[in-house]
């Protein structure tokens, strides 16, 4: 016979039911049992068979062998390997340090247990939480422990949760969807496309942003409400072009909201411009040629009207180039000191 719950345990069922995201809600079972344990009434053991779908249609995943909340130690959690974040502030993660303080852990986090990582907990999502965790120097976490994920698993529902969240940015799926591919859990961008809902096209245009050095992209991230995809795309093409001294210049004039992602464009073609020119070639306007008394080539020197002169010869043998630099060294100097002695009359 089923507990009988208390008004406050009642609460607490429904603070878990409505603050777990979509990509970790819990079955309705599961938050009754929650309930009942924190009503005194000894825990009764979940059937996987009577736990409704709650699952994003686009979320393929394996059946979940185990589903508990626990508390586990803070030293036994890893982080996701295929975390589709990369970038956190250390502000935030400070502000829900002290919401722990306050209010305790609302969220439990999402963790799995993984061949790769014996004796671990693997986080699904709560990147963040752990940190605070850590950064408070918590032994214990509470946790949503599941079973029977796999690497697509391991980033689909966090990816999913943050974009719930609002937390993800091009930033983080550029270096994500990059590793994603390298590591061949998707095999190509179409694949993973589908995945995530997302155009093969506009995949590649993120993944192109890993070609910027980590601290620009970091930069970008930090200030994303300014800086788009449009944006960091055509940076990212006058990084290539230009350097990173003009790269940073734009970034700049975009977070400070003088650089619309027209302005950008015309940048990046100006500069491809440039490069496809290059510099202006100078022709020489007079050589001499130089032969051996059989008549085979020695080679030149081009007197250019700039004042340049350059002596190319070929076919010298090793042993006779150190003799041969001597004398056109005494040459020069020679000719040199007769330039200045000139000049001074």
């Amino acid at each position: 016979m089923a507990a009988k719950l208390n008004f406050t345990s009642k609460v607490r069922a429904g603070m878990v039911a409505e603050r777990v995201s979509a990509g970790e809600r819990l079955a309705e079972a599961d938050v009754v049992n929650i309930a009942q344990r924190d009503a005194g009434a000894p825990n009764v053991a979940l059937d996987p068979a009577e736990t409704p779908a709650a699952q994003p249609a686009e979320i393929v995943e394996a059946p979940l062998s185990m589903h508990a909340v626990r508390k586990i130690s803070v030293e036994d959690v890893v982080s996701n390997p295929y975390n589709p974040r990369a970038f956190y502030s250390a502000e935030t993660i400070d502000e829900l340090a002290e919401s722990f303080e306050t209010q305790g852990q609302i969220t439990p986090i999402l963790v799995t247990k993984l061949a790769a990582f014996p004796g671990q907990y693997v986080i699904v999502d709560g990147e963040r939480r752990i940190r605070a965790a850590r950064s408070r120097g918590d032994k214990f976490i509470d946790a949503d422990v599941r079973e029977g994920l796999n690497n697509q698993n391991l980033y689909l529902r966090a990816y999913h949760a943050n974009k719930e969240r609002e937390e993800q940015t091009v930033f983080d799926d550029a270096l994500a969807w990059k590793k994603l591919l390298d590591d061949r859990v998707y095999v190509d961008q179409v694949e993973l496309g589908v995945a995530v809902g997302e155009d093969p096209k506009h995949i590649s245009k993120v993944i192109a942003l890993t070609s910027l050095p980590p601290y620009l992209l970091q930069r970008m991230a930090q200030n994303r409400k300014d800086v788009g995809l449009g944006h960091a795309y055509n940076i990212k093409l006058i990084f290539d072009r230009a350097g990173a001294s003009v790269a940073e210049h734009w970034l700049q004039q975009v977070i400070e909201g003088k650089a619309s992602v027209r302005k950008l464009e015309a940048a990046a073609s100006a500069e491809a411009g440039a490069r496809s020119v290059g510099p202006r070639r100078t022709h020489y306007q007079s050589r001499v040629q130089f032969n051996r008394p059989d008549g085979i080539a020695l080679g030149e020197l081009k007197l250019f009207g700039d004042g340049r002169a350059e002596l190319s010869l070929k076919g010298i043998a090793p042993a006779d180039q150190q003799r041969l630099a001597e004398r056109v060294k005494a040459v020069i100097e020679q000719w040199a000191s007769e330039m200045d002695t000139s000049e001074a009359t």
